[in-house]
């Protein structure tokens, strides 16, 4: 019985992230993010700025070790599910 329910809080907190994810990106880039983006190309100033977004929409902090080793912003998205689900999808 168990098993259902954190499958479901993990699709609840992807989905919820990847919609903060992908509004913050289109806000401040003005597109939505593609496979292509890489989060390391954008100017590092620009990139604080768009995690602060992504923050401010989940209403949850990211620690540096969180997003020292992301790519994409798909990659952003499966690490603010995992501190959604470990801080408790609300």
């Amino acid at each position: 019985m168990i098993a259902p329910l954190l499958i479901a809080n993990r699709l609840e907190a992807r989905a919820l992230v990847a919609n903060a994810v992908r509004s913050a990106f289109y806000e401040r880039f003005g597109e939505n993010p593609s496979g292509d983006d890489r989060l390391w190309q954008i100017d590092p100033l620009s990139r604080l700025d768009f995690v602060s977004d992504v923050e401010l929409k989940l209403g949850v902090a990211f620690r540096d070790e969180d997003l020292e080793f992301l790519e994409t912003p798909s990659d952003l998205i499966e690490r603010g599910a995992e501190i959604l689900i470990r801080e408790g999808v609300r």
